[in-house]
């Protein structure tokens, strides 16, 4: 086996099966998880977590939660904010350079060996790979798995779940996913299995109708969250109560901000009641979770990966709540397949004054271009100086909201926090 030499050639060789890879349902990740000889058969009880929006927060509090509870847990979530070695942890912490070369140099040589069945997986497929192949070697006691887009096809659906769920469901990969909430409803419950409990948010009941289908077409038991009873909302965090099947009634203080997060932890808490595990010490991990990059202050800075109008939306009742009286100066870039119209048109409600940017990205909208969707913004090339120009415009008195795109949400954060390494 010929390994990296280093963990960016590593990941260069993962991010280049972008323009390579041909997807052919989940049979790739089936082949390749095979051809490793099947990690995903060892790598502890798997969680599994789709939705729109609050799937990352939600993984996060699952994960933390376990660990409270002296798990070994391994964490799989996309995409990264800061650092790519963020989409695989392993105790909260990211994956380390050895440790991705190792993994990855495994998986190219299983990936390799598959080119003659004219198989060529895409960056996603590797991706998991990696990760099953990581937790397997770690001997994890959990590995929460986030999918990467809509559920059916995603390449971590090839996985067998203790407990799968399904967060709230929006208006985002439309092109292909559907464009109704029904239909991308029905792709992200493809991830319900035969007999596998599944715990969905309770929403909109044209989704809910496509959810209860789906769990008796595969008699799947189901668990929605139900009523959530909010005990006290502030700027920084929030306490809830909801009712359990096993545990019953149960109060949460979590400490992610935006009152999105009370869904978010009442589907962590129902997975985590359906996994059987200390409900005393889950709460208490649930309470320590974060999720940097989401409705987070540095200084003057909130940075929020809010990308779709569903995220915007939750972003614009934070800042009504909490943020009066000051000059907001957003700061935004978006990638190319967003709702760029849409999501602009939420944020201008909140921006007394507008700098786009372009993100380091190929699918990034040139700022010139994203400028056009608001009156008297600036433009300008190059998150650094668009961050500088913003702070400068909003001075010692207003704010600064980053947001528009995760990647652009962790240029910014790197930038301000430059030594952070990414531990949950």
């Amino acid at each position: 086996m010929t390994r990296f030499e280093t963990a960016q050639a590593a990941a260069d060789w993962i991010n280049g099966a972008r323009w390579k890879g041909e997807k052919n349902g989940l049979e790739n990740t089936k082949a390749l998880l095979e051809a490793l000889g099947r990690p995903d058969k060892r790598m502890g009880r798997i969680i599994h977590v789709a939705g729109t929006n609050g799937k990352g927060s939600t993984c996060a509090m699952i994960d933390r939660a376990l660990r409270e509870c002296g798990y070994k847990t391994g964490l799989f979530t996309s995409p990264y904010l800061c650092a790519f070695n963020e989409r695989i942890r392993f105790g909260g912490a990211p994956i380390s350079d050895a440790d991705l070369i190792d993994v990855a140099s495994r998986v190219r040589e299983a990936a390799e060996s598959l080119f003659a069945r004219g198989i060529y997986a895409t960056t996603f497929e590797l991706l998991t790979a990696c990760a099953c192949l990581y937790y397997a070697d770690k001997q994890a006691d959990f590995s929460v798995m986030e999918v990467g887009m809509g559920g059916r096809l995603d390449s971590t659906n090839v996985l067998t779940p203790a407990v799968c769920a399904i967060c709230a469901i929006g208006m985002d990969h439309m092109s292909k996913l559907g464009n109704t909430l029904s239909e991308i409803a029905g792709e992200k419950a493809g991830i319900m299995k035969q007999g596998v409990p599944a715990v969905v948010l309770s929403q909109d009941e044209d989704v809910m109708r496509v959810f209860r289908e789906k769990a008796r077409s595969v008699h799947a038991p189901l668990f929605e969250t139900g009523i959530i009873h909010t005990l006290s909302q502030d700027k920084a965090s929030f306490e809830i109560a909801v009712e359990l099947p096993a545990n019953g009634f149960t109060r949460v203080k979590g400490n992610l901000p935006g009152e999105h997060q009370q869904k978010n932890a009442a589907i962590a808490l129902n997975v985590l009641d359906r996994l059987g595990v200390n409900m005393e010490k889950a709460v208490k991990g649930v309470e320590k979770a974060v999720w940097p990059g989401r409705l987070e202050w540095i200084e003057n800075v909130l940075i929020d990966g809010a990308h779709n109008p569903q995220g915007a939306h939750a972003l614009k009742r934070y800042l009504d709540a909490y943020v009066q009286g000051k000059p907001v100066v957003l700061l935004t870039g978006m990638m190319q397949d967003k709702q760029v119209e849409a999501c602009a048109s939420i944020f201008k409600e909140f921006s007394d004054y507008v700098v786009t940017t372009n993100v380091n990205w190929p699918r990034a909208v040139h700022a010139k271009e994203l400028q056009n969707y608001y009156k008297n913004a600036i433009a300008v090339e190059g998150v650094e100086n668009a961050l500088r120009h913003a702070r400068g415009l909003a001075g010692k008195d207003g704010v600064v909201v980053a947001a528009g795109s995760i990647y652009l949400a962790g240029d910014v954060r790197n930038l301000l926090l430059p030594e952070d390494k990414g531990c949950l």
